[in-house]
């Protein structure tokens, strides 16, 4: 008796549909079908992704918000104890980043419902820290859950999209963190205005810790394990999707549901290629993971606001940088490009640090922070490129464990360019986070090129898997490990 359909593991189920191709019992899905079954996936997925990594940043952001609604009067945050709170966070998100395994190992509905509950509770016993070293512990604990989940998003959205469609949606998620940022400053003015027994720091931890915990249950019975757990497509849609995303890249070989290929994961760790996104988000996090921390700081000291209307002024750049991620993560899916737009992102960014630099003005100021939270978008077309740049699930989940251990490394830095010694203009932190943002449009810039000429000798050479291919070459064939995927530049 033939198994249920859901009960398959991937490798098996592949090979079923790529013998009912070969016997002409598969009817090649139309690009009219493809499509709808991309956005009944985009429906079931991006939502909740999307409402969950908006709290994950969130939670770890508010620290800025917080400050400003009393934070600082409560807790001797003298010295540099403030950008400590900061740097601890980073310290543990970055010795966990191998978590991201967890997502490719366990079932990731059990995985991500287990680790967003975890850092809600740890986000909302904030609100009960009365010391420093209270509030370092629940900061260093903040950093270990969230690692667990943010950063292995980008490798189970591909799962489900084929690789020349997965840019737009990595956008989608990430673009959650500046929409986090946008109303974080909105919900920060408005408690802010409470007064009652309860200092209002503690009731913003509480109000955005709280909802993480209760959302958790929805990760656990909504997210979908892989494309042939999923309870809202048919076969045939199941058909289709696997065809997809097995579109230009390999199967691997005795894959089950969940579980790593270390020979795969091992092959990125030896790929030059897979550390050059690691420099560049190092550098993205040098100018922006810092911002969310400090923006409000930098609009209070332009001398022109209060504190309470420095938390609500900062929503409005993140807000178009939500937008800007969209749209430019949409034409990089459209264009097959992702280095251009990568090195334009970056640049705009530069430019807005530039002037807050160079400036004294308020309005040019604060019109240079608008450009500058815009190096984000460099983020989300980096997540999508290190998608592109490996063929096999188990090597991307190598490859974006490279990508985020080096790359989270960039928050250590960035929250320690803004001391208060350099205030009201913070110079030295807006020229080193300029240089930053210069350096990812060079690297971009380089990447891309590489890429080209790589494509160029593998077309010459015979050893491009055709585009456009359903299957690469079955698992067990002598030239399965021969063949090469073209590399999205």
């Amino acid at each position: 008796m033939e198994k249920d359909i859901n009960d398959q593991k991937p490798a098996e189920y592949l090979e079923k549909v790529d013998l009912q191709v070969s016997s002409g019992g598969f009817v090649r899905p139309s690009p009219t079908e493809e499509a709808a079954i991309i956005r009944k996936l985009d429906w079931h997925l991006l939502p909740l992704v999307f409402v969950l990594y908006s709290l994950s940043v969130l939670d770890r952001s508010n620290l800025g918000n917080a400050k400003l609604a009393g934070m600082a009067k409560d807790i001797d945050l003298n010295g540099n104890r403030y950008n400590w709170l900061g740097t601890c966070f980073y310290i543990a998100y970055i010795l966990f980043q191998w978590t991201i395994m967890g997502w490719k190992h366990f079932p990731p509905h059990r995985w991500a419902a287990v680790v967003v509950f975890f850092w809600g509770f740890v986000a909302t016993i904030q609100a009960t820290a009365f010391n420093w070293g209270g509030l370092m512990t629940c900061r260093f604990f903040l950093g270990i859950a969230e690692s667990m989940f943010g950063p292995g998003v980008p490798l189970y959205l591909s799962y489900f999209y084929p690789r020349e469609k997965v840019g737009f949606r990595h956008g989608v998620f990430i673009s959650g963190a500046a929409m986090a940022n946008a109303y974080g400053g909105a919900l920060a003015y408005g408690i802010s205005q409470i007064r009652g027994n309860v200092a209002p720091w503690k009731i913003l931890f509480i109000i955005e810790g709280v909802p993480t915990c209760l959302i958790a249950t929805l990760a656990w019975f909504f997210l979908p394990d892989s494309i042939v757990a999923t309870k809202f497509l048919n076969e045939r849609e199941k058909a289709v999707a696997t065809h997809f995303v097995a579109r230009n890249q390999k199967a691997e070989e005795g894959t089950e549901k969940t579980g790593i290929r270390f020979k795969e994961l091992l092959k990125a760790f030896k790929d030059p290629k897979s550390y050059i996104p690691g420099i560049m988000y190092f550098s993205c996090n040098v100018s922006f993971a810092s911002l969310p921390l400090f923006v409000p700081t930098i609009i209070s000291e332009m001398g022109a606001f209060t504190q309470i209307q420095s938390n609500g002024l900062s929503a409005p750049p993140y807000l178009l940088c939500f937008f800007t991620i969209i749209i430019i993560c949409f034409l990089s899916d459209r264009f097959r490009m992702r280095g251009p737009f990568c090195a334009l992102a970056a640049l705009v960014g530069a430019i807005g640090f530039i002037l807050q630099a160079t400036t004294k003005s308020v309005v040019t100021r604060y019109f240079g922070v608008f450009l500058s939270v815009n190096i984000f978008a460099s983020v989300a077309l980096l997540l999508a490129w290190t998608a592109n740049l490996h063929a096999t699930e188990s090597k991307r989940a190598g490859g974006y464990t490279i990508l985020a251990t080096i790359g989270q490394c960039g928050p250590l830095l960035g929250t320690n360019v803004f001391p208060a010694s350099e205030k009201p203009y913070y110079r030295k932190g807006m020229w080193i986070s300029c240089a930053f943002c210069l350096l990812v449009t060079v690297l971009s810039v380089a990447l891309s090129a590489y890429l080209v000429r790589e494509n160029r000798k593998m077309e010459r050479a015979g050893l491009l898997v055709p585009q456009g291919s359903e299957m690469v070459d079955a698992p067990g064939n002598e030239t399965f490990a021969e063949r090469k995927v073209k590399y999205t530049y």
